[in-house]
């Protein structure tokens, strides 16, 4: 009989432990009272593991990240495609600040980020007429990056979840950014070279002209990811007061 109970007793104890088995990864840690500077430091670690993907979770990796097309248009008529657009450098993004309440967070990074791909860009921008089609690097170094992430609890399945609501964004070149790209003037090299010249002299005026949409691309695909993060993980694997 003692035999019979004690076998039940496992049992239960196997079955409970197996209810409540820790579905965040190991590399996860939490920090008591949500500080600043502890937040700041986990989150610091997490980076370069998370950018890699979470298989377990089905969670793509964002480093590289990828993305088939994306497509900025300007007033005026310029247009400019990338295409099997790559991005790499968020493993190493530099974590300056996180704070945290039960109801958002902010967060503060400096980044060096590449973006490589084709591209294709036909209209006038700035002073200069552009028909090219061809290979294209950016380089961004040194982009500050400021994050407001608003959260709400979800119950599901008896467990609450903390998911993403909404965020916002704002950037800064605190570096610069340098371009590389072939045949920006389609059959003719050398205006193709005095154009990309031009280009990389005037990088900050260009960037203020097309650079949010494509940094907020870039932000909305990364967003994408974080929040299936918070939807497949419960509030209290991630969050104690």
């Amino acid at each position: 009989m003692f035999n019979y109970f004690f076998t039940i007793a496992i049992f239960i104890a196997l079955s409970s432990y197996q209810c409540y088995a820790r579905v965040a990864p190991d590399f996860i840690k939490i920090c008591p009272g949500q500080k600043s500077e502890c937040l700041k430091s986990t989150v610091q670690e997490t980076i370069p593991i998370f950018s890699k993907g979470i298989p377990s979770l089905n969670i793509e990796p964002i480093d590289p990240l990828k993305q088939d097309k994306v497509v900025v248009e300007l007033p005026g008529g310029f247009k400019v495609e990338l295409l099997n657009g790559t991005v790499t450098g968020f493993r190493n993004c530099i974590v300056d600040s996180v704070s945290y309440n039960d109801e958002e967070a902010e967060m503060k990074f400096h980044c060096n980020l590449t973006i490589k791909g084709k591209y294709k860009a036909k209209g006038q921008i700035l002073i200069v007429s552009i028909n090219g089609d061809g290979d294209a690097k950016i380089k961004i170094t040194d982009v500050a990056l400021m994050l407001k992430v608003k959260f709400e609890d979800v119950e599901r399945d008896g467990e609450v979840y903390q998911e993403v609501k909404s965020y916002s964004l704002d950037y800064k070149n605190e570096g610069r950014v340098t371009f590389f790209l072939t045949n920006l003037f389609k059959g003719n090299p050398e205006i193709s070279k005095a154009v990309l010249s031009f280009i990389n002299e005037n990088w900050r005026q260009l960037t203020e002209e097309f650079g949010k949409p494509v940094v907020d691309e870039l932000v909305r695909l990364v967003f994408e990811v974080v929040k299936k993060f918070f939807t497949s993980i419960p509030k209290k694997e991630l969050f104690v007061d």
